[in-house]
């Protein structure tokens, strides 16, 4: 009896004492500067478990995730709603695409929006891009689920680790609900990953062409070029640099290789390495932990994509 008593108190004191740590985590957090959090809370709280493509935004919801707005229309896109007759320009693509970080008017996709209009082009930009998607997540949840939007032109946004295979990952109550967990499960993931990783020769393995993982993204482009004939959609894909390294670039290869199956696909295409290479992370960085080009850098992304796709739109 004395030893029940004394095993109740002590669960008790641990209950409490988590409880009172995860309080403390939601203050500290509550300034929205923790990177690693505010994915999570954008997983929590703007998408949804699928089977096939891990998950998918939830329609008709909005967050403030790292202090910024991000709001998903009826089609869970970050985008106004849209009219079938209207002409429309589909952005597919991951974060970056998005505008993680960044308020919606100066995303690059948004950004063309107002170049489109301040032209007097009268076309409708749809940001159908999701966080931690790959090539193969972005064009076949468009091909099985939003290919009645029926794009004028559909814009494929792909940053280098696009040709990665995604896990289908679980989670439980806990993981979804508690900073603490969450945290921990982070720490745990940094603490035993692999160190001192040379990701040239790491994204020179993805990159072989019987890599499965490289197989699968061009299985997914090829999908959707057959897709670009039978409907006589134009295609441009645009390549994302890492702007960790933009003062000495290690992964042109990997961008020609990309031209080459743009060319080889009929797609048009367009590298936005020239438009940042050459400046500093910390000048394109939003916050400490994030990688993720700021509002300055979506600036100079939209200045060289805009006039490619504005000659896509009038060829």
């Amino acid at each position: 009896m004395i030893k029940l008593k004394l095993f109740l108190v002590q669960a008790s004191i641990l209950f409490f004492a988590l409880i009172l740590i995860e309080g403390m985590l939601r203050i500290v957090n509550s300034d929205m500067t923790n990177y690693d959090i505010e994915m999570w809370r954008y997983a929590k709280e703007l998408k949804q478990a699928d089977s096939l493509f891990g998950h998918k935004h939830i329609k008709n919801k909005s967050s403030i995730l790292q202090g910024v707005e991000i709001k998903l229309n009826s089609r869970g896109m970050r985008s106004d709603e849209f009219k079938n007759d209207e002409k429309k320009i589909l952005f597919l693509g991951s974060s970056i695409s998005l505008g993680w970080g960044v308020e919606l008017n100066d995303s690059y996709p948004q950004i063309i929006q107002t170049k489109l209009l301040l032209d007097s082009i009268n076309y409708k930009v749809l940001n159908g891009s999701v966080g931690n998607y790959n090539t193969f997540r972005y064009v076949n949840n468009f091909l099985d689920n939003n290919d009645d939007i029926n794009p004028n032109i559909i814009v494929i946004n792909y940053f280098i680790n696009d040709v990665e295979t995604l896990p289908i990952g679980s989670s439980n109550w806990f993981l979804q609900n508690s900073q603490l967990i969450a945290s921990l499960t982070m720490a745990y993931k940094k603490l035993f990953a692999k160190s001192g990783l040379d990701l040239k020769s790491y994204y020179k393995n993805l990159y072989l062409e019987d890599n499965p993982s490289f197989i699968e993204m061009n299985n997914s482009l090829v999908k959707l070029s057959k897709y670009s004939k039978k409907t006589n959609t134009p295609i441009l894909l645009v390549v994302i640099p890492d702007i960790h390294f933009l003062e000495n670039y290690p992964f042109e290869l990997i961008h020609k290789k990309m031209k080459n199956i743009s060319l080889d696909l009929e797609f048009e295409y367009h590298d936005l390495l020239p438009s940042l290479k050459g400046i500093s992370f910390e000048k394109l960085q939003i916050i400490p932990g994030d990688s993720h080009p700021n509002a300055y850098g979506h600036k100079k992304m939209a200045e060289t994509l805009y006039p490619i796709l504005k000659e896509v739109i009038l060829q």
